[in-house]
């Protein structure tokens, strides 16, 4: 059993890591109020893409982001801010993965377009 179990932790630490996913950022747009900050960016893991909307304070660094939408293939995603507190995302997506209605005291709406 413990031949087994070095030979499993052996095999796992030879393997060669996975190459790290890559972000590029599409998009931002900073709310009226300049208290939420908006950004579309694509994330690619080998051969899949996946379009990100996230949201977070202006001052706070990226990894504080959150996302409010995320949407399969690359997609195109217009950011307009209806008022300090709404959001509205126009996409052409196909395939929506994940989707919500709020983050924060900001309110998201999302309208497809074909």
């Amino acid at each position: 059993m413990l031949c087994v179990g070095a030979v499993s932790f052996w095999a796992w630490r030879a393997a060669p890591a996975a190459a790290p996913c890559a972000e590029r950022e599409v998009g931002r747009a900073l709310s009226p109020d300049a208290r939420a900050l908006a950004e579309v960016f694509e994330v690619r893991c080998g051969a899949s893409v996946a379009t990100h909307v996230a949201l977070r304070p202006p001052s706070a660094p990226p990894l504080a982001r959150s996302d409010v939408f995320i949407a399969a293939g690359s997609a195109p995603v217009r950011l307009i801010w209806r008022e300090n507190r709404e959001l509205l995302l126009e996409s052409a997506a196909e395939r929506v993965l994940a989707q919500e209605t709020s983050w924060r005291n900001v309110g998201v709406r999302l309208r497809l377009v074909r």
